[in-house]
């Protein structure tokens, strides 16, 4: 009998440990991720012409699955009814000098990790320096890219956490007054479920417009975990921008922290600002 408790209880032990282990490597994933490179580049269209759209959904961090799998026919209807020349992959070696001429805006569509090798890294960087249009999406602007210059001024801001308790809120967000191309169509107020995200910076510190800012007295901003991250409890008040965009060198960069969720891609004020973004980024 004493065996058969005792054989229990390292059952019942290496369970809990196997668990935790389990969720020590998900969370590592998520923070840094699991790294790996491509090397050999895609091969491009033929008929790559006209306005050009690189849509790149690769992920070496959490993956954002259902709501990428959501975008990109969403993508693929809205290049079709712009005119726009669009190419999907997740192939990190098209960030090549050569092929990355080819496109007027890069979109990072729920992107995470390091997910570019040095060298990838400053062939995007010289792209969007040079005049190249950047259109990020949700986790494209969360802390597991590893970049300084991702975050700080590709971005414009340095994440902290994403609300927890519980995960999904309805909040108001209002739009500001700012360029033209990017507010057609849109509402004054727009009321939205989303993970909402805080961030430790204020954009607007490092030069963004805001576009939308979030209404946070709506939402319970606590992303709080015990022990793994136990200060999380605060948002960033009054002013909580949610979606902006920036001049990079001679390129625009454009950042909304929504569309976590795969029904992020049936909201029609979501699709204006999207497609509104790919519009003002690649100048067309």
């Amino acid at each position: 009998m004493k065996r058969k408790i005792k054989m229990a209880a390292f059952s019942l032990l290496g369970l809990l440990l196997l668990c935790l282990i389990a969720f020590g490597l998900f969370i590592y994933k998520a923070k840094y991720g699991f790294n790996f490179y491509e090397t050999d580049p895609p091969d491009l269209p033929s008929d790559l012409s006209g306005k050009t759209v690189l849509l790149f959904s690769k992920t070496n961090g959490f993956r954002h699955g259902e709501a990428i799998e959501a975008s990109l026919p969403v993508f693929a209807q809205m290049a079709e009814a712009n005119g726009w020349s669009l190419f999907t992959t997740d192939n990190g070696a098209v960030f090549n000098k050569e092929q990355l001429q080819f496109f007027d805006v890069v979109i990072w569509n729920n992107t995470s990790g390091k997910v570019l090798n040095e060298t990838q890294r400053a062939a995007f960087r010289k792209y969007i320096e040079n005049g190249g249009g950047f259109v990020g999406i949700h986790a494209a602007g969360d802390d597991s890219h590893q970049w300084d210059w991702y975050e700080n001024t590709l971005i414009g801001a340095k994440f902290s956490h994403h609300t927890l308790h519980p995960q999904f809120q309805t909040a108001d967000m209002h739009l500001e007054q700012g360029d033209p191309v990017l507010t057609e169509g849109l509402p004054t107020l727009w009321t939205h479920e989303e993970e909402w995200y805080t961030f430790f910076n204020n954009p607007r510190e490092n030069g963004c417009q805001v576009l939308y800012r979030l209404d946070e007295s709506g939402i319970d901003p606590n992303g709080s975990l015990p022990l793994l991250a136990p200060d999380k409890d605060f948002g960033m008040g009054a002013d909580h921008p949610i979606a902006w965009y920036k001049e990079v060198g001679k390129g625009r960069s454009f950042y909304s922290a929504l569309g976590h969720q795969a029904a992020a891609y049936d909201i029609p004020e979501n699709l204006q600002m999207l497609s509104n973004a790919i519009r003002w980024a690649g100048k067309f």
